[in-house]
């Protein structure tokens, strides 16, 4: 299990980076409409939603040598992606969320 996790890791960091980013832009995006955060939060989590199928694509097509290292250690690629993905994206909606109730909490 733990050599598991640990090609996972290597594996989302190829494009870590990519979707962090994206990420906290989406936060910082939020956060800037302040109050009126609430109306983007749909057009971001769709964005979001787009650029992870970006992010798929070329990962897929340019790394796709990168893939038989993973399925000689016994890791096929949806257990690779399913994994990550979802990591990437709970991370997203935690993000969110944060930066949504913070923008409308009452403050005396």
């Amino acid at each position: 299990m733990q050599r598991y996790i640990r090609l996972i890791l290597t594996f989302y960091k190829s494009f870590a980076f990519a979707s962090n980013f994206i990420t906290l832009v989406c936060g910082v995006l939020i956060h800037g409409f302040g109050a009126k955060g609430i109306y983007i939060i749909q057009p971001i989590f769709w964005f979001k939603i787009f650029t992870l199928a970006i992010i798929v694509f070329f990962i897929h097509s340019y790394k796709k040598n990168e893939f038989y290292y993973y399925k000689n250690l016994g890791i096929s690629k949806l257990n690779l992606w399913i994994p990550t993905l979802i990591f990437d994206f709970v991370t997203f909606l935690v993000l969110i969320i944060t930066v949504a109730s913070q923008n409308y909490e009452t403050h005396p």
